[in-house]
């Protein structure tokens, strides 16, 4: 984080979208859009998101250009591209948008129903897709779809619109020089118990870890849901990685396990030592479970059917049989 010293204008609307952003993350995370019997009712309930989203990614963008130009001005930004999220994005530099695609790839590799629909292939198709494809009318219907009976605006998914607003937020930050920062794309916020083993690991083993880590960064999460299964089932002999590192990221991947499912909470005597907002913040966020992280468990267990999640213990349960015969289900007994 920039300390005050360093925040020069565009640092400090930088850090004002950075936060909008992840305010409204949190806010999305923490009031699912669910179906229901009136299609409307599901348009009624994303409405106040997906507004505030078309409105934050188009920000974003035009942020971005302006970065990448420092001669535009937001009049010109404004008159040149008005809400037309497709003529922002096909403006960017190859750079900036493989940027955002890379983010996307991530994200979409976690979501099966976005794997399903073209519309959701790339960055660039979902936008134009959400920005109402050759009408580019999209932020028009949904901003007045309360308002008018027959406007149908093209539905879209809030959390995806998220995870567009943070890549281009990511994009932002790394193109800045003075405030630089790595990019925090999916993989690595996932990955972050996992990267902090650095900290603590052996010099002769930092090299394989960054060699097992860089693997670990592929767009669809595989190592990283592999070593989540293998450690869950006991299997650590079969992950690709030297024998002396595979106790520690055995270690990691039960923490990782162990933050996903939040057995890791504050003890309640600790909470009442910190600030209000910050307490409250942590007791909110034991309520909700990030989609994100919902899913990287949903994809374990589809990796390994015999795996199951137990939400009361926070564990995953293996019900498969060792080479003796045993049911490994948390060593309970032997099989039938």
């Amino acid at each position: 984080m920039p300390n005050e010293n360093d925040r020069l204008p565009q640092g400090d609307l930088l850090l004002k979208m950075d936060k909008a952003c992840m305010s409204t993350r949190d806010l999305v995370a923490r009031n699912p859009v669910e179906p229901d019997h009136w299609d409307g009712y599901l348009v009624a309930q994303a409405w106040p998101f997906v507004t505030a989203l078309y409105s934050g990614v188009e920000q974003a963008l035009k942020m971005l250009l302006m970065t990448a130009d420092p001669e535009l001005t937001v009049d010109e930004v404004r008159k040149q591209y008005g809400h037309n999220l497709s003529r922002l994005y096909s403006a960017l530099s190859p750079e900036d948008a493989e940027h955002i695609e890379l983010h996307f790839r991530e994200h979409r590799s976690l979501f099966e129903f976005l794997q399903q629909h073209d519309e959701c292939a790339t960055a660039e198709k979902f936008i134009t897709h959400i920005n109402g494809a050759r009408e580019a009318k999209g932020h028009e219907w949904w901003r007045y779809t309360l308002l008018d009976p027959d406007l149908k605006p093209p539905f879209t998914e809030p959390w995806t619109m998220c995870e567009v607003w943070q890549a281009v937020c990511c994009r932002l930050w790394t193109r800045r020089s003075d405030q630089g920062r790595p990019c925090e794309r999916l993989s690595q916020r996932l990955l972050l118990p996992l990267r902090r083993i650095a900290e603590h690991t052996p010099s002769a083993l930092m090299s394989d870890l960054r060699i097992w880590m860089s693997h670990v960064d592929g767009d669809d999460l595989a190592a990283w849901v592999d070593l989540l299964v293998k450690s869950s089932r006991g299997s650590m002999d079969q992950v690709h990685a030297p024998e002396a590192l595979r106790g520690d990221l055995d270690k990691m991947a039960q923490r990782a396990i162990e933050r996903l499912s939040g057995r890791m909470a504050i003890p309640d005597e600790e909470l009442l030592l910190l600030p209000a907002s910050q307490r409250d913040r942590i007791q909110a966020d034991r309520q909700f479970a990030n989609p994100d992280e919902q899913m990287l468990l949903r994809r374990v267990q589809q990796t390994d059917r015999d795996l199951t999640w137990d939400p009361h213990t926070g564990e995953f349960r293996w019900a498969g049989v060792s080479s003796t015969g045993y049911s490994e289900a948390g060593q309970s007994g032997p099989a039938e």
